[in-house]
């Protein structure tokens, strides 16, 4: 049985690990509807209801071809495995999420991102790609595709290799700092605009966050800090037993925010952007218009404080650029994300549920791999090139082979 990363998607279909166009299309044609994944990162029900799970293996060479500033990849292999093959030949990504542990065809189908105004989304570095589509048939994805190809829910084909602009091999040095939260929101634009990479971490009911800068550096790497990330995770989940007491557990936070102390670290990139996440979680995250951001976090504090004071896992916020992908939530312009998440096993659905309440109001667009509850008329008003989208799905998948039960409720024609 299949199951994602977290566990609360599972599908029984059988599980095909195929190597190659060939068998890809072998496994395609297996089945009615077929639906590829890649480590199961994703929290949306993208994959339930699937006759055949395509999980493809990489297949070589990572690296295939290297032209410059651009590069083609295995599209299967995983993001640590094809950074540290780039760094091998003084390249890198010119930006990674906060884990690296997804499939490249994964993490660009969903429109993963990591965080930095200047920079976009995994998916918008993509300028070429090569796919199995619907029928079996192998495609070289054209120009004028590719910007429905960039971001597709695996729905017009099994990715195999991708074009992408990367950029030569550099260091970053990791800033981190607890700060007031009322500061870190205050502050988030000029800390977007003074650091190439800015994120910050909102801890409920403590008044508190940590923010993290990364910036480019000549400085050689050091031996990392030790990595107090679980060790905090599970603190703030022992805090949850105060919550009929607001002002010890505020307090119990703050002891915790005394011990942590700050960290100044320089390594390679793509080791020091991407985090090891042990504890599992369940997730929502919307990409909002800047200029309401901050309304949006007063309004998920307040939600916190009135009704939901279980919630122990901190709220992530990060920055992206626009791109020009036809599904891709950062179309038209650079945005705000706002990731609230609950562990694994807990019941997510009413927080989640008031949380998007806020979010949608406010304009925003869910991450693709992030659980929300939108409807195809939802997005016919959020992406104004969804008939495009359409169209192309039409011609690369003209039986619906790809078209989950859950899919089908966004996309069906």
């Amino acid at each position: 049985m299949w199951s994602n990363w977290s566990g609360n998607q599972q599908c029984s279909a059988p599980v095909l690990q195929p190597k190659g166009a060939a068998e890809i299309a072998a496994a395609i044609r297996s089945a009615d509807c077929v639906r590829p994944v890649g480590t199961g990162h994703s929290f949306t029900p993208l994959v339930p209801g699937a006759g055949a799970v395509i999980a493809p293996q990489p297949d070589g060479d990572p690296v295939r071809v290297v032209e410059g500033s651009r590069v083609w990849l295995d599209a299967n292999a995983p993001l640590h495995v094809l950074s540290e093959a780039l760094a091998a030949k003084g390249l890198a990504f010119r930006n990674l999420g906060d884990i690296n542990v997804q499939t490249l065809a994964g993490a660009s189908s969903t429109a993963t991102h990591g965080t930095g105004a200047t920079l976009p989304c995994l998916a918008a570095e993509i300028t070429g790609a090569r796919l199995v589509d619907g029928t079996g048939e192998v495609q070289d994805v054209s120009a004028e595709d590719l910007p429905g190809v960039q971001v597709a829910l695996g729905l017009l084909g099994v990715l195999t290799e991708v074009e992408m602009e990367v950029v030569p091999a550099y260091n970053l040095r990791r800033r981190t700092a607890i700060k007031p939260a009322e500061e870190l929101i205050g502050q988030m634009e000029d800390r977007w605009a003074s650091h190439r990479n800015y994120e910050f971490f909102l801890l409920p009911h403590a008044g508190r966050g940590v923010g993290i800068s990364h910036d480019v550096t000549e400085d050689v790497p050091g031996k990392p800090p030790m990595d107090l990330d679980e060790l905090g995770v599970a603190y703030l989940k022992a805090t949850r037993h105060l919550k009929a007491w607001p002002g010890l557990r505020r307090g119990a936070i703050g002891l915790l925010a005394a011990v942590m102390s700050d960290e100044d670290y320089v390594g390679e990139s793509w080791k020091v952007l991407s985090s090891t996440r042990r504890t599992r979680f369940n997730e929502m995250e919307y990409h909002l218009p800047p200029e309401v951001a901050r309304d949006v976090l007063d309004e998920i504090e307040g939600l916190l404080a009135r009704k939901h004071r279980d919630v122990w896992f901190p709220i992530e916020v990060r920055r992206t650029a626009g791109d020009t992908a036809w599904l891709s939530p950062f179309q038209g312009g650079g945005r705000v994300s706002v990731a609230v998440h609950m562990a694994a096993g807990q019941d997510y659905v009413a927080y989640f549920r008031d949380c998007e309440a806020v979010f949608r109001a406010a304009g925003g667009r869910p991450h693709w791999g992030k659980l929300h509850g939108l409807k195809r008329a939802n997005l016919e008003a959020l992406y104004p090139d969804l008939g495009k989208f359409d169209a192309l799905r039409a011609r690369f998948d003209p039986k619906d082979r790809f078209m989950s039960p859950a899919l089908a409720e966004l996309f069906a024609r």
